[in-house]
């Protein structure tokens, strides 16, 4: 071969870097990691290969989990005391009063000796004995009481622009498909800033007030202001609620359907699609047959939420499942991508494709980010994720008792005194006095007569 040439067109050949095997060169294809390889053996990159775009919580905490054991909840209330006594062993709640004084009146007798002219007469030291007179403003207290805790299951809510217009994204999820269990409370926070101008209702019309429908309310409560800290909206779903759909008050087809399933287990209708669905996550990866929830290959209704503590059924009975058995696994894909079957919870009826078979699934407390897949062929599932249930405590206050009222002010006073008199005149200190001389020698009748004090 001549230097500088290599063999090129269809005659040419050249080595799988899988199979090994000869192959024409004009069949050669390179896949993602760089190995050329028989376009028969060509396989795509995994599209969880690429890490997803990460949506920073600015209030959230890494794998939290609430400490819902009674004794490690612990709370304060504005109060001096144990709220959880008995009644009958609290102190005194209110706020003490404050007594003021009427009028003290008290007579005084003194016998006086006037000598000279212009004198003055002292009163000697006084002392108040009495007891309590007036009482004071009764104080009014309260009792703090505990009342409960109150379960409820957050999904973080976040707004990203498309080609389409703005759209919610729900838990890493844009438009997911959500289910709300009767009975049960769900939280719907929108402090990311993402949300600023978008408050999240339901209605029970697509697309809500844009499809000619009103906001649904029952249950519902919101609070703060969406892309504020603290916003939410949040349901406690009724017995018999209707299927909902969440939407923006102030732009259309942002939203999505909330399904509400009644207490108890949540069924999932599985079947088996063919022909590579292009909505499907894993599309062009692994099997052209890809399950279907509830009759969808979208991502929206394939990514599932299985919530802590309840039961969910994912029923096989239809013929489509034949050969397909559905399986949970920590790693994506399942044992195709190096995992193992996840079994906590998990059990299996039937064969798929009979009727009654079902794979169920009780999810346990603190359970992983679940993957399912189909034990036989790889690319079929997807994710389910595992939402945990946040517990808060409530406390009511409410008013028990009045207060203790207090007392003051001062009763009979005395004074006791020996005063010195000097002269004639004299002024008393207190009250009206009248003197009793013992030997009034000097200054007689027209000298020093009447009131002496006055």
């Amino acid at each position: 071969m001549r230097s500088g040439k290599f063999a090129k067109g269809k005659r040419a050949y050249a080595i799988s870097d899988i199979g090994g095997h000869r192959v024409p060169y004009t069949r050669l294809k390179t896949q993602w990691d760089g190995l050329r390889v028989d376009a028969e053996e060509y396989s795509p990159k995994h599209p969880q290969l690429d890490p997803p775009r990460q949506i920073v919580d600015a209030v959230a905490l890494r794998n939290s989990r609430s400490d819902n054991a009674p004794e490690n909840v612990e709370f304060l209330v504005g109060f001096n005391y144990d709220p959880f006594l008995d009644r009958l062993n609290r102190p005194g709640v209110g706020i003490s009063g404050k007594g003021q004084a009427g009028t003290v009146s008290f007579g005084l007798s003194r016998d006086a000796e006037p000598t000279g002219v212009g004198g003055t007469g002292a009163v000697g030291t006084e002392i108040a004995l009495g007891a309590a007179a007036e009482t004071g403003l009764a104080g009014t207290g309260g009792l703090a009481t505990f009342g409960g805790v109150a379960n409820y299951v957050n999904y973080a809510v976040t707004v990203v622009s498309t080609d389409s217009g703005n759209k919610y994204v729900i838990d890493g999820v844009q438009q997911q498909t959500l289910y709300l269990q009767e009975g049960a409370v769900y939280r719907l926070d929108q402090s990311d800033s993402s949300n600023s101008g978008h408050p999240l209702r339901f209605s029970t019309t697509s697309n809500g007030t844009h499809g000619g429908g009103s906001e649904y309310t029952t249950g519902v409560t919101t609070v703060g202001t969406p892309g504020s800290s603290g916003a939410y909206t949040q349901i406690s779903v009724a017995t018999s609620a209707p299927t909902l759909y969440y939407y923006c008050t102030q732009h259309s087809g942002m939203g999505a359907t909330a399904n509400t399933p009644a207490t108890g287990t949540i069924t999932y209708t599985v079947t088996v699609v063919s022909g590579n669905p292009s909505n499907h996550p894993y599309h062009n990866f692994g099997s052209s047959n890809k399950f279907a929830m509830n009759g969808s290959t979208a991502t929206a209704d394939v990514t599932l939420l299985l919530t802590e503590g309840t039961t969910f059924r994912f029923d096989q009975s239809d013929s489509s499942n034949s050969g397909h058995p559905l399986r949970f696994s920590t790693t994506a894909n399942g044992t195709h991508g190096g995992g193992s079957e996840y079994t906590t919870g998990v059990t299996h009826s039937g064969t798929p494709g009979s009727s009654g078979a079902y794979t169920q699934i009780v999810v346990a407390e603190h359970a992983p980010t679940l993957y399912y897949y189909c034990t036989n062929h790889s690319g079929m599932g997807w994710t389910a994720k595992t939402p945990s249930i946040t517990s808060q405590a409530v406390i009511e206050l409410t008013k028990a008792e009045d207060g203790v009222a207090g007392t003051g002010g001062v009763g009979t006073s005395s004074v006791n005194g020996n005063p010195n008199v000097a002269g004639v005149g004299g002024t008393g200190a207190v009250g009206d006095e009248t003197p009793i001389a013992d030997d009034p020698t000097w200054g007689s009748g027209g000298w020093n007569e009447g009131a002496w004090g006055q």
